[in-house]
């Protein structure tokens, strides 16, 4: 599931990738850990600065950059938080940064996308 993670904002695809670096920030910053953040984005809980941090973090990570906090900050909320495709990239990173790949896809596959929804939708990588 690592291979190919990635966030489409305002109609530009971002790579996020996982790491020791991305998940320590991130879980400083929110003072959670991924599992309670993934917790947060299946139940539509998860606050707008928690998800730029995420974004942020996981991005930055695979190299890819924003012109501020704000500016990707703007970006989710045109996308609103409760966009399907952006709650299964957020779950899928946050999944990539707790198991090894094969487990993480049986998990969002077996777990989390029917928690999304996606029953009847296929799943990719």
């Amino acid at each position: 599931m690592r291979d190919g993670l990635s966030i489409t904002l305002g109609g530009a695809s971002y790579a996020m990738r996982p790491s020791y670096g991305s998940m320590r920030d991130i879980e400083e910053r929110t003072t959670m850990t991924v599992p309670e953040l993934l917790d947060l984005v299946l139940a539509q809980r998860l606050k707008m600065y928690e998800a730029v941090l995420i974004v942020w973090y996981a991005c930055e990570s695979a190299g890819e950059g924003f012109s501020g906090v704000d500016a990707l900050g703007d970006a989710l909320f045109e996308e609103r938080l409760t966009s399907l495709p952006l709650r299964t990239s957020l779950c899928k990173f946050l999944l990539a940064c707790s198991y090894a790949p094969p487990e993480a896809k049986k998990k969002f596959d077996e777990e989390v996308a029917p928690m999304l929804g996606l029953f009847d939708q296929p799943t990719t990588g």
